[in-house]
């Protein structure tokens, strides 16, 4: 070998010996490196890796050019670029004690990309030969990890949106046609009648009674078009392991559940279900004086309670945010006060508030705004179907895109069928099947 190549051999010897000697002597005292043995390893291991770039590029030469014996020095095979280490055979892999195997693998850690040569022989790294490297097993992919097929759940995991409270407690109108008008009897006073007009009267004999007649108004559902639009490539279609078409299906389904429950509080009216915050007959409930900006007071409740029309067959609707302020509602009885939220009980049952059901629900306005808390009997509300979800796809209209057009389609229509709240027969404060709570800004 050259000079220059006999003497970094040298110097790596050196190097190695006085590494190996610091940790001899924190092995044969029983204790830890101390802070400048520390440091002294990772300069040797620095050192270390200069060496060996140094012995790389000085054996590539090696390899390319026609050296002449030097000084006595005989030219080394090139084939000894990487020198079989003496402690390969070594079961313990020249480590003579656990403490020095472990301190070889701390400064490993803290020394990014510098191994010794006996946790390189052992890792793999850098030795023709390896512990552990003559066999078949799933550790990498080339050598049988790729034989190892992976699992495939074909369930797809989603989040749902909160369920319909509503549901089941709205009375339903088919449809048999894309317009229907159902009479109503107009009744928004009981002061004189609760008829919408009729009065009876005690009459003595011979004497005439005022006549008197009924007034009707007309409700009306129009089925407004609620319809979802995706494409999807041939390719997905043809390779996907679970149906894609199934998927689509489940996916506007949710879509359409929830954009009915959304409408069906706040909605317009106007091309799509009227919301019962928006319907005419809406009683309101003002915020009491002084009352916090975003706050819930047991008040608020007491009086929407009293302003609902037929509170046995009501559900409170509230805003998730709504929810801790509720449940720190409290009576105040002297200089003290009683809870008023009741936790239910039995599992899968709702919360109940003044003795009915109390729903959570993310579509409800958020905390403070108008209607973030809504009492409600939903057999007022009218929900018409004209038309269920349906679907159809089409291969033609991205043809040459190679892609499948998917349309999902409904007709439908909703709105409290009351056009005004009513005035009860000896008060002039107004009731409604529906009430909510006004701003607290």
């Amino acid at each position: 070998m050259n000079k220059r190549l006999f003497r970094l051999q040298e110097r790596k010897k050196a190097v190695i010996k006085h590494s190996e000697g610091l940790l001899e002597a924190a092995d044969a005292e029983d204790r830890d490196l101390t802070a400048e043995e520390t440091t002294a390893l990772e300069t040797d291991e620095t050192e270390l890796q200069e060496i060996g770039v140094k012995m790389e590029y000085e054996q590539s030469l090696a390899t390319h050019q026609d050296f002449s014996p030097m000084d006595g020095f005989e030219l080394d095979p090139p084939t000894i670029s990487n020198p079989k280490p003496s402690f390969e055979d070594d079961p313990k892999k020249g480590f003579k004690s656990p403490q020095e195997f472990f301190s070889a693998v701390m400064h490993a850690s803290q020394s990014a990309g510098l191994l010794d040569d006996r946790l390189r022989l052992l890792s793999g790294k850098g030795f023709s030969a390896t512990a552990g490297s003559d066999e078949a097993g799933t550790y990498a992919d080339p050598y049988g990890g790729f034989l190892v097929p992976t699992g495939f759940l074909p369930n797809l995991l989603t989040r749902s949106s909160d369920a319909d409270p509503t549901a089941g407690r709205t009375t339903v109108i088919p449809m048999a046609t894309p317009r229907v008008d159902i009479p109503a009897r107009t009744d928004t006073s009981h002061a004189s009648s609760v008829s919408g007009g009729l009065i009876t009267y005690r009459r003595s004999e011979t004497a005439a009674v005022t006549t008197t007649r009924m007034t009707l108004e007309q409700v009306s559902l129009v089925a407004h078009p609620l319809m979802g639009l995706t494409y999807t490539t041939e390719e997905l279609l043809s390779d996907s392991a679970v149906s894609f078409v199934a998927l689509l299906e489940a996916g506007f389904r949710d879509e359409f559940a929830s954009r009915i429950i959304r409408e069906k509080i706040t909605g317009t009216g106007v091309g799509e279900m009227e919301g019962v915050i928006n319907t005419p007959a809406l009683v309101s409930v003002t915020a009491e004086t002084a009352q916090d900006a975003d706050s819930i007071v047991y008040e608020n409740v007491i009086k929407m309670r009293a302003r609902c029309w037929r509170y046995d067959n009501a559900i409170w609707l509230y805003n998730h945010d709504a929810l801790p302020q509720l449940m720190q509602m409290v009576q105040v009885i002297g200089t003290s006060g009683v809870p008023m939220w009741q936790s239910s009980a039995r599992e899968g049952e709702p919360n109940m508030l003044l003795g009915r059901p109390a729903f959570a629900n993310e579509y409800m306005p958020t905390l403070g705004d108008a209607g973030d808390i809504l009492l409600g009997d939903w057999s007022q509300y009218l929900e018409g179907s004209y038309q269920p979800m349906q679907s159809a796809e089409s291969m033609h209209v991205r043809f040459a895109n190679n892609e499948r057009t998917f349309r999902f389609t409904m007709r439908n229509d909703g709105r409290c069928w009351w056009r005004a709240a009513l005035t009860p027969a000896v008060s002039s404060t107004t009731l409604s099947p529906f009430v909510a709570t006004a701003a607290r800004a």
